[in-house]
């Protein structure tokens, strides 16, 4: 069966600080729930106001990969956010924190 949902447009300050919020500014990496998060920040009922929120983030990771990994598109394409950015943020960040990593 095919379900809609409403997805809200990102002002630049709202980009900005989903950016913010998925990197950990320690290490330089990207949290695991990055893909998650961006479905939290977005999606919105026909008010306008939030389906979700960060309460909700474990029970978005038990839900169906494919249903995610569609939902995580349509917000990033409706987000601005070019073909395969965040997975560049992600690689970007892993390359600067083993750069930045202290051998042993």
């Amino acid at each position: 069966a095919d379900l809609t949902f409403r997805i809200k447009s990102l002002s630049e300050a709202e980009k900005s600080r989903f950016e913010r919020a998925v990197v950990n500014k320690k290490t330089g990496q990207v949290n695991i729930d990055a893909r998650r998060r961006l479905i939290i920040t977005m999606l919105v009922d026909d008010k306008g106001e939030p389906l979700l929120t960060l309460a909700d983030m474990e029970a978005l990771g038990e839900l169906d990969g494919a249903v995610i990994a569609a939902l995580f598109d349509a917000c990033s394409d409706f987000a601005g956010f070019g073909d395969n950015e965040i997975e560049e943020l992600e690689k970007n960040c892993e390359t600067i924190a083993d750069a930045v990593s202290p051998t042993s």
